[in-house]
């Protein structure tokens, strides 16, 4: 049940300070856009996209680590968490270097990767302040891991949400004021270094070992190991950068930055919820990551599924209401100009959803230490995708880059990535995956067809009380439907049932009637 609880904890947390981190990300947006322009959300968006194939020089040791951490602080080893994470200072000491060394290679090139420059002021200076941004995150960032790794997590998103939402406030005030957005992003590389180094002091009092002055290694087998995961690791890294951080440079590069700034409005609203639902997952991740240490292949299984069940929920539900408000969300907040065609928005929404089902798999796989079975699965499919996405961008333009994602997906990571979960992680048959995944996809359209349908009918014009009205079809309706078709299932029962006895659970300790594994004190007493 602690586990249960901690992983609750950490979504609560991590859900409401995404929402509030939401709200002052669209406030920011909306000033930005009005303030300056589309062409400097162009340049944000590519200028990500740029950094997160820097991110390739962490190799895995993020994810290597990690999984190590899990089984000794389940047993409390702190002199091997020590040697772990001196092991991951030294590496990620090096990464960091290794970054601001390719920031700076890249500036020589940076008007290859991006048209349209001239709509943009300090052009060098803004890359410059993005490189310091992400390196800064290795040198000062490591010491949260192991918060993290101890399901801990809201401790860590605690912190960041609050200082992230004052910096909103402060960049908000200043792009008013100057009109600069050197001095915007200059404040948010340092936010970004303050929510680390407030991390590590309280990584420092909650693990007062890791002050220990020493430099105390993991063994050369277990180094061995790691290092040999890592190799496994670099190619699904390499595979999430080219799928995930390719578009925004092609689109920048072929059809230029102000189509880029235009579709990453939407990008916008995607990366938002896409990370509000991904604070369930990393709510639980390091609850996982336990239970795959200390639990039976049987009870694996069977929280794989709930999992896998609510993963679908959140992310339906969250795709149908993209499909019914983005049109009329972005007329009303930037203007009509502003919105993708209605089919852009339909495969956009789409690969929202199919990228997102995978998330219960990456979980189990790197909570399970699956890291060399599937290794070139990742990459495989991210080159089918950047080859479909070149292609396809030639041929019909701004669709093209999205139909890459649905044909690799779809066409090869849909099919391999569960067979080798389920085959070296549950050692048993896929079969019922694919048969549920049928299941939800078409329960999902199903219902993602009638929310529309209703609310075209009922509120067809981009007013901002139709879009209340919207709103409020598309928290009922999909929820309803999918309610009546899996109100009965196991999964959904299980899921309430543990919710429910977590919430139980903190109600009796608040009266001081629970002990710490969660039986009632009177009932101990008369055993």
């Amino acid at each position: 049940m602690e586990r249960a609880a901690n992983s609750i904890r950490n979504i609560i947390f991590g859900i409401g300070g995404q929402i509030l981190n939401l709200i002052m990300s669209f406030i920011y947006r909306t000033v930005l856009v009005r303030t300056l322009g589309d062409a400097y959300t162009g340049i944000a968006g590519s200028f990500t996209n740029i950094l997160m194939i820097f991110s390739l020089a962490d190799l895995g040791v993020g994810t290597a680590i990690i999984y190590n951490l899990y089984r000794p602080i389940a047993e409390n080893d702190e002199i091997h968490i020590r040697k772990l994470m001196n092991l991951y200072r030294r590496a990620y000491n090096i990464i960091g270097t290794v970054i601001l060394a390719m920031g700076f290679v890249v500036m020589f090139f940076l008007k290859s990767f991006i048209k349209e420059t001239e709509h943009v002021e300090n052009l060098y200076l803004i890359f410059a302040i993005y490189v310091i941004n992400t390196a800064s995150s290795y040198f000062l960032a490591y010491k949260g891991t192991l918060i993290t790794a101890n399901q801990k997590n809201y401790i860590v998103t605690s912190v960041v949400y609050v200082t992230s939402i004052i910096c909103y406030i402060v960049q908000i005030v200043l792009i008013r004021l100057t009109r600069n957005y050197v001095v915007t992003i200059s404040i948010q590389t340092a936010t970004n270094m303050l929510q680390n180094v407030i991390t590590m002091r309280i990584a420092d009092r909650m693990y007062p070992f890791l002050k220990a002055d020493t430099d105390e290694m993991p063994s050369k087998e277990e180094r061995k190991k790691i290092y040999s995961d890592m190799r496994a690791i670099v190619f699904y890294r390499i595979g999430a950068v080219i799928t995930n951080g390719t578009d925004d440079l092609i689109i920048s590069s072929a059809l230029g930055i102000l189509i880029e700034g235009i579709y990453d409005n939407h990008q916008l609203l995607l990366t938002t919820v896409k990370n509000l639902l991904l604070q369930f997952f990393k709510g639980i991740t390091a609850s996982i990551g336990n239970l795959n240490v200390l639990e039976t292949d049987e009870k694996k299984f069977e929280v794989y599924n709930m999992i896998y069940f609510a993963n679908f929920w959140l992310f339906g539900f969250c795709a149908i209401c993209f499909w019914t408000l983005f049109r009329p969300f972005i007329t009303i907040w930037i203007g009509a100009e502003r919105v993708l065609p209605q089919l852009t928005i339909f495969i956009v929404v789409l690969n929202f959803y199919i990228t997102g089902m995978r998330n219960v798999n990456t979980t189990f796989r790197e909570t399970m230490g699956i890291f060399k079975e599937g290794k070139y699965v990742a990459i495989i499919g991210a080159v089918i995708n950047l080859a479909c996405t070149i292609l396809l961008v030639n041929l019909i333009g701004l669709n093209g880059v999205f139909l890459g994602t649905t044909v690799s997906t779809f066409g090869f990571l849909f099919w391999l990535e569960p067979l080798i979960l389920h085959k070296y992680g549950f050692k048993r048959s896929s079969r019922h995956y694919f048969i549920k995944y049928a299941i939800y996809l078409a329960c999902t359209l199903a219902a993602g067809f009638v929310t529309g349908l209703i609310c075209d009918l009922i509120f067809p014009d981009p007013k901002f009380f139709a879009l209340v009205g919207r709103i409020l079809i598309s928290m009922i309706v999909p929820n309803a439907v999918f309610f009546a078709i899996f109100g009965r299932t196991q999964e959904f029962r299980q899921l309430i049932a543990l919710v429910s006895g977590v919430i139980k659970n903190k109600l009796f300790k608040k009266r001081g009637g629970v002990t710490v594994d969660g039986q009632d004190k009177q009932d101990s007493q008369d055993n």
